[in-house]
């Protein structure tokens, strides 16, 4: 018999969230996500290493704010995701850094590598906004925990645990978390290999 990893089980919960029921293009790029990661006990690239990202203090909340089998499934591994942030300092967002931070679980240089997808989480601190950018990439959230507002090419809606929000190739978009800490699945295909930039 095998014996799941810790990050087997996470994964599974993450896949299991990431579900999008319905016909529209959010529920069509959740599926075609899940049906891109590599299988459950996929090997590791690399070993995961301790991080000491300041996004940390934020987790528990987060994980116990999702219930379920959040907070038994993410906060025992927590400190052993890569938790990062790549971006140049902004002035006029100064402090973002140790604000928000993603772990991208599986990727071109994830622990579990895939070159067609990538997949992990992100945490977002109460009150933070997290400003204007774009990517090639075809990008999928879905929420976790947390209230939040997302604005997609100018429009911006408000956003719960449950809700699914797609940011189409190249198109603008921005989040904010509200009063808690936001915890997203979020999921990158197409072109996952150009970086982010800021508007």
């Amino acid at each position: 018999m095998t014996v799941e990893s810790p990050l087997d089980r996470l994964l599974a919960l993450m896949r299991a969230s990431f579900v999008k029921a319905g016909a529209d293009a959010a529920a069509a790029e959740s599926a075609r996500v899940l049906a891109a990661l590599p299988a459950p006990g996929a090997p590791l690239a690399a070993p995961l290493t301790e991080s000491a990202h300041p996004l940390l203090a934020e987790v528990p909340e987060a994980a116990r704010a999702a219930g379920g089998a959040w907070a038994v499934e993410l906060l025992p591994l927590a400190a052993w995701l890569p938790w990062r942030y790549s971006y140049t300092p902004r002035p006029d967002a100064p402090g973002l850094e140790n604000r928000m931070a993603w772990a991208e679980l599986v990727g071109p240089a994830a622990p579990i590598r895939s070159d067609v997808v990538g997949f992990g989480l992100t945490v977002i601190t109460r009150s933070t906004f997290y400003p204007p950018h774009r990517h090639p990439a075809v990008e999928l959230y879905a929420v976790v925990a947390g209230a939040s507002e997302w604005t997609l090419d100018g429009v911006t809606r408000s956003c719960r645990a449950g809700d699914f929000i797609l940011h189409p190739s190249d198109v603008p978009h921005a989040m904010r978390a509200l009063d808690a800490p936001l915890l997203g699945i979020y999921s990158w295909t197409g072109d996952i290999v150009s970086a982010t930039a800021y508007l």
